[in-house]
């Protein structure tokens, strides 16, 4: 979840990017999820799109394939893309698949194969 203004913080983020990156592989999935204000954080705004958007272009840049932008209704980023050719290969709508398009694991389109488990 991202807070601002407490870890929202680019360098932090980038950081915490090229971690995974290199101990995890450029496959692991990151989810940037957005805050809304609840409990003992109600003085907080919610999380701006474009401050995830931000971090989502910084772990994009930093090598890894499957970045999300996750409890925004309708953002593109919920989806998974081939991290090949850019295609739409998983739709979501919040936690449920809409649409899936993989053949065998791999992009219908450029037959890139997507990691994951695929029944």
């Amino acid at each position: 979840i991202l807070i601002p203004p407490l870890n929202d913080d680019q360098k932090m983020v980038a950081g915490m990017c090229r971690w995974i990156r290199k101990e995890l592989g450029p496959d692991v999935p990151l989810h940037f999820s957005r805050f809304y204000p609840l409990y003992r954080l109600t003085n907080l705004p919610p999380t701006p799109v474009p401050a995830l958007d931000r971090a989502r272009e910084t772990a994009l840049e930093a090598g890894l394939n499957y970045v999300y932008v996750s409890r925004v209704p309708g953002h593109r980023a919920e989806n998974t893309a081939c991290a090949n050719c850019g295609e739409i290969v998983i739709k979501r709508k919040g936690f449920f698949v809409d649409e899936f398009r993989l053949e065998k694991g791999r992009c219908p389109k450029c037959a890139n194969p997507v990691p994951g488990r695929w029944a």
